[in-house]
């Protein structure tokens, strides 16, 4: 074969290999595996991770509390039981956007529990305190929500909105085939003046549904107008990127695609960037994950 007939054929393998190969659409970097086991939601704030560990075949004991974790090490520096049972799968934590003090060291934090999986649904609301190594939880109020039955879905969960002044909560459609969306007023969990409680009211102010996967829906968070949502278990497991003010899916990306290990269970940014959480034997393996 001469030089010229050579670089044709091979300009022409190299085009084919372009076109046939399937285009990367996210970056996957491993930043810690923290050993604390029966890991689900969490949220971060600076460098530490606040994940939510539960064990639903465990009713008692140690399993259903928070732990503290350093995102740079993945050393756990604290575990606090929290005192209830988040059921199943979507319990929820995630930092609201404001803190009870300005002096607290950290944002309040905002857990769900819900039961059976429809009889009730709470926002537990929490004043996080660090003294020295320890961390304490100061319940500052629990938000009774209307059932879950009465709001038309399954296995509630509460994300607070980027303006601070309302709440998400992401659940089943009660035939499982969409994952709904509904948004409340008046979320925020601290009187706004001394001896003023603001409500939170029955009725939401907007609803949206995509189509769901057929697998669990996990975890999700909001940044920049858009939900960043983890479902799926070991056989199929999705990130799914939601639009807020069209109310559409945007993009979905398959994890399995990555070599990503098991479950996602918590989805979250850290300096700027998306991680995820997942589930390994029991551990959380933590990721970055950034879009190409």
């Amino acid at each position: 074969m001469n030089v010229k007939v050579h670089l044709i054929v091979t300009l022409i393998a190299t085009v084919q290999m372009a076109v046939s190969a399937p285009a990367q659409e996210i970056k996957a970097e491993h930043i810690c595996t923290i050993e604390r086991q029966y890991p689900n939601d969490g949220d971060c704030y600076g460098n530490l991770l606040f994940q939510f560990h539960s064990q639903n075949q465990h009713p008692e004991g140690d399993f259903h509390g928070v732990s503290v974790a350093d995102l740079r090490s993945g050393k756990t520096l604290a575990f606090t039981y929290l005192g209830f049972n988040p059921n199943f799968h979507n319990s929820s934590i995630t930092f609201a956007r404001r803190k009870k003090s300005i002096f607290d060291p950290f944002p309040l934090l905002i857990a769900s529990e819900n039961y059976a999986p429809n009889e009730y649904y709470k926002i537990h609301v929490y004043r996080v305190r660090r003294r020295g190594g320890s961390y304490s939880f100061e319940n500052v109020r629990t938000i009774d929500m209307p059932s879950p039955d009465s709001l038309g879905i399954l296995y509630p969960h509460a994300v607070p909105d980027e303006d601070g002044r309302h709440i998400w909560i992401e659940g089943y459609s009660a035939d499982k085939a969409k994952t709904v969306f509904l948004l409340f007023d008046n979320p925020e969990v601290f009187p706004v003046k001394p001896g003023r409680e603001p409500g939170m009211t029955g009725v939401p102010i907007r609803r949206f549904e995509i189509p769901r996967k057929n697998v669990t829906d996990q975890a999700y968070c909001i940044r920049k107008g858009k939900f960043y949502q983890v479902v799926g278990v070991k056989r199929e497991a999705w990130l799914r990127i939601i639009d807020i003010e069209s109310g559409t899916l945007e993009r979905e990306v398959l994890f399995n695609d990555y070599g990503l290990p098991y479950e996602p269970e918590a989805v979250f940014f850290w300096r700027g960037r998306l991680c995820v959480s997942f589930s390994a034997n029991g551990k959380a393996e933590v990721y970055t994950v950034d879009l190409l």
